[in-house]
């Protein structure tokens, strides 16, 4: 019987499965090696969380109030306004996320590497920023449009793109690029993308939308206080979960950088 070469992608993926630091492709290992990146450097994480997250939270805050006073328009107005609504609510919502996974992956993507932990000084100087704020732009505006079509077209957009900030920070890649190479590298793992990224965004936006309830209710104070937490549990969770998703995905895409790492970093087995 003749003897079948394994492919490429085969030698990849075998490769991406012995390695220790890249999860496998389950929900089970990428939410465990996301929650372990966090438990080795929380301070850092909760930070960026805070920094990146927080302003477009406090906008969709400020924006929904204003939302509220508006309330009152009737007819054709109330129409458009809905709309506009829509549109904003998606952008805003979906703002900072991506330029959030690629700083994460700045700061802690060295523990999946396996090299030493890069200071705050070095984080910035290599930060590509203006690559990650344009990426995060376009991923925002067409998760918006997306949205307004209906919330699972936005949510299932969003999955597909949602490793695009760490594609940009880990092969430089210039944004409508790694648009492009998230949506294919997704594509294959769709299901599992839309479990371990959509599960948690899902709840994130229900959170929001609760959030609502305490507005009216309460006040803006009391929905700021409360957007806290769930910036640093949930926003931190979507955000590693991409940065691993990211690197399980790449390692096992024949060719990448990631690839590459994971095949001069593992032992070779004996002749």
């Amino acid at each position: 019987m003749a003897h079948t070469e394994p492919s490429r992608h085969d030698l990849a993926h075998a490769a991406a499965e012995r390695h220790p630091r890249i999860a496998g492709l389950h929900a089970n290992s990428i939410f465990g090696n996301a929650l372990s990146l966090y438990r080795q450097e929380p301070a850092r994480i909760a930070v960026a969380a805070l920094v990146l997250l927080g302003p477009s939270v406090l906008v969709g805050i400020g924006s929904g109030a204003l939302v509220d006073r508006l309330n009152s328009e009737t007819g054709a107005e109330r129409v458009l306004l809905i709309a506009v609504i829509a549109l904003l609510a998606g952008i805003i919502g979906t703002f900072g996320t991506s330029a959030y996974a690629g700083v994460l992956d700045e700061l802690v993507g060295s523990v999946i590497r396996g090299e030493p932990m890069p200071g705050i000084g070095a984080v910035v100087r290599d930060l590509p920023i203006w690559q990650l704020v344009v990426a995060d732009l376009v991923v925002s505006v067409l998760v918006g449009v997306a949205s307004f079509f209906g919330a699972f077209p936005g949510l299932v957009l969003y999955c597909s793109m949602s490793i695009v900030g760490p594609i940009v920070n880990i092969e430089r890649h210039r944004p409508v690029i790694a648009i492009a190479r998230s949506v294919r590298l997704t594509a294959h793992h769709l299901w599992l993308t839309l479990i371990v990224i959509g599960i948690p965004f899902a709840f994130e936006v229900g959170a929001h939308h609760w959030l609502l309830h305490v507005r009216r209710l309460r006040g803006v104070g009391p929905e700021v206080l409360v957007s806290v937490p769930l910036i640093l549990t949930v926003g931190v969770l979507v955000g590693l979960t991409e940065v691993v998703l990211a690197y399980a995905l790449l390692a096992r895409d024949p060719g990448s950088s990631v690839a590459r790492m994971v095949a001069s970093t593992l032992p070779q087995p004996p002749a």
